[in-house]
């Protein structure tokens, strides 16, 4: 019984990482989408003389920014999966 509770609680707890993991990686993918958007028209502005080389350098930077923070964030939803696979016995 004791064990049984205790493979309860590990299920639950390998869900809910899973779904916190899924969650952040959604949230950061639409970050990275609106810094690509926002580095394209800062490039945009740049080429037209309109824009500076600190806002083009700071729109590219907030971009690297944004994609390292998905993919860490798409890493992290993949260990959850796998911890979540491992909790209900599929690995």
């Amino acid at each position: 019984e004791n064990l049984q509770r205790t493979i309860d609680n590990d299920v639950s707890t390998a869900v809910l990482n899973f779904k916190a993991a899924i969650s952040t990686m959604d949230y950061q993918k639409q970050n990275m989408v609106l810094a690509e958007t926002v580095y394209n028209q800062t490039k945009k502005k740049f080429e037209i003389g309109t824009g500076s080389n600190t806002e083009i350098t700071s729109a590219q930077t907030d971009l690297i920014t944004a994609q390292t923070n998905y993919i860490n964030a798409l890493y992290s939803a993949i260990i959850a999966k796998v911890d979540y696979q491992k909790a209900i016995g599929k690995l």
